[in-house]
Parts: C-alpha cells; sequence; structure tokens
C-alpha cells in the first residue's frame, strides 16, 4: 500500500479529497478479520483447548464399584536413632481396591485414631456407591457418608466375563 502524497490541484473536490483520506486511513490486510484468519484461530483453538477439556471430564456421579480387596495395612516410620540405630514405629493405615469399568482403582487411607474400622459391609465382591474425583477414591458408608482415600494405583483389566 502506497501512501505517497499528490500534488495538490485546483481541479480537486471534497468528495475526492475525502476519498484519498479514507483510502490512507484503511487498515492494513493483516489486521482485518479476513482471508485465513478464522481458520487460525479455530486451528488454535482445537490444539490449546482440546486436550485441556479432557482433562474436565471428571466421573462426578455415583458408580456401582465392586471391591476386590479391603484390608488394614502398616508401614514402618523411623521416628529417631539411637546410636545409629533405627527406631522404628508402626503406622497403620487402609488399603481398598475397587473395580470400575474395566479399571482397578487403588487407594489407601489413614485412619483418625487407632479404633477406626472399615465397615464390615465391605468384603471382597461386595457392591458399593462411589466416585472417583482426580486424585480421590470417595467411597458411600452404608450410613450415607463418605471416606475418601488417596488414589495411588490405576490398573486396566480385562472386562469381566460372565
Amino acid at each position: 500500500m502506497s501512501f505517497g502524497v499528490q500534488a495538490a490541484s485546483c481541479e480537486q473536490t471534497p468528495a475526492s479529497v475525502c476519498s484519498q483520506l479514507e483510502a490512507r486511513s484503511s487498515k492494513p490486510a493483516w489486521y482485518t478479520i479476513s482471508g485465513r484468519m478464522p481458520c487460525r484461530v479455530l486451528v488454535a483453538l482445537v490444539l490449546f483447548l482440546g486436550p485441556g477439556a479432557s482433562s474436565f471430564a471428571v466421573e462426578s456421579g455415583y458408580l456401582a464399584l465392586t471391591i476386590v480387596r479391603a484390608e488394614p495395612k502398616t508401614r514402618d516410620r523411623v521416628v529417631y536413632y539411637i546410636v545409629n540405630t533405627p527406631i522404628y514405629h508402626e503406622d497403620p493405615y487402609f488399603e481398598i481396591a475397587v473395580r470400575a469399568t474395566g479399571t482397578v482403582v487403588v487407594g489407601e487411607r489413614e485412619p483418625r485414631n487407632t479404633r477406626e474400622m472399615l465397615p464390615e459391609d465391605w468384603k471382597p465382591g461386595a457392591i458399593v456407591q462411589g466416585r472417583v474425583d482426580r486424585r480421590y477414591l470417595l467411597l458411600r458408608r452404608p450410613n450415607g457418608t463418605e471416606v475418601r482415600f488417596i488414589i495411588t494405583r490405576r490398573t486396566k483389566t480385562p472386562p469381566e466375563q460372565r
């Protein structure tokens, strides 16, 4: 685009001067949304928002989950050292594995106190209501409250044959 200055002539009318000013002040072609610009915007949206949309896909509703394993366990923790000899303390925790639509989800939970136990109904093969929320496995107790387990493992399994 050329912004050359034309010599003023006496024969110019106000209309021709206005049209010359409009031609000079028009925006360049790259500035307007025309041609390939909508295509570029669409490609950018697909590339950046497409993968991010799948991360928001969370199973928010309650599912029928089958308990594979539910047991109390302990892990050793070093409390302190006496003359280069470690003194250990056993910390209890609960580990539960549930099957949900071809995936076995394993979760851990530390009890609030030493007397806390898992519900008696939670035995292998029992069906409980629960949901998976990114890092947490939330299972519903028989009284309606939720127990939150931190997910430690997810393994794909072949579908159950009946």
